[in-house]
């Protein structure tokens, strides 16, 4: 199978808190994979020894690789993760991506005859035919449309994305065009109450950004925000110090922290 017809399956997976092994065959130019969770081949068949090589870096948290006949086999076990789709190739499609891979998200680009893929290092699948999103969106995934300025196959992705009932459907679009776009999808029998449930758009946080980086930073804050719940508050007020400020003059709080944060990108 190809990076992009198993993208679904790692969008279902990871919301799933489930760990897995990435298997990727390389024969020649041509590369198949497939994914190994709870001891079962999730899409195509491997041989007994492969599965039990990838139970085995599994088990020890560890890449394998070794030889086989005409090719090489690479097996790399996998801890849940995000995984987002982005649907572009302008400059903001390029900060989200390389913004979502730095923090440890599976990131696949879309685009229809427009994405290079020099411009996307370190993306886990590039595409450049559009009807492939309908295999990739499932009802996981998060998908976000970021092209500025708008393409003509934006309204597509979206049709694609909401049909499949996407989790989070984000467009990247002023008040005016984020209107005209959910004119479309109603034209195209998408029913209100499903547009307001996943269609984000504009889309971002009102963090007053105004560079590409941080329009990308404040859709990936949506994005985190949707992914773990928070308020979309500051800190200061969720957690206002000033009502422990007479614990800590009396001497009662320690310097002490016990939180010890994760990396999904160094794993």
């Amino acid at each position: 199978m190809s990076s992009c017809e198993i993208f679904p399956l790692i969008s279902k997976l990871s919301a799933e808190g489930k760990r897995f092994a990435i298997v990727s065959i390389y024969k020649g130019n041509r590369l198949e994979r497939t994914l190994v969770s709870d001891g079962k081949v999730l899409l195509g068949s491997l041989d007994k020894e492969v599965i039990g090589l990838a139970l085995e870096a599994l088990e020890k948290g560890e890449v394998i690789q070794k030889d086989v006949e005409d090719g090489k086999l690479v097996i790399e076990p996998v801890e849940p993760r995000p995984a987002i789709i982005v649907v572009g190739s302008g400059i903001i499609a390029k900060f989200i991506a390389k913004l979502a891979v730095d923090m440890g998200y599976y990131v696949a680009v879309v685009g229809s005859g427009d994405v290079k893929e020099e411009d996307f290092v370190g993306v886990y699948a590039i595409s450049n035919d559009l009807n492939l999103l309908e295999q990739m969106v499932s009802e996981d995934s998060f998908v976000i449309v970021a092209n500025e300025g708008g393409k003509p196959y934006d309204i597509d992705a979206l049709y694609i994305a909401m049909k499949k009932k996407a989790r989070f459907v984000g467009l990247l679009a002023s008040q005016k065009r984020a209107a005209l776009m959910i004119s479309l999808l109603i034209k195209r029998n998408i029913p209100l109450e499903e547009i307001k449930k996943r269609l984000h758009s504009p889309l971002g946080l009102d963090i007053g950004s105004k560079t590409s980086e941080e329009i990308a930073l404040s859709i990936l804050s949506e994005v985190v925000l949707e992914l773990r719940g928070g308020t979309g508050k500051r800190l200061q007020e969720v957690k206002n110090p000033y009502l422990l400020l007479d614990d800590a003059l009396a001497g009662k709080i320690e310097d002490k922290c016990m939180f010890v944060p994760k990396s999904l990108s160094q794993q």
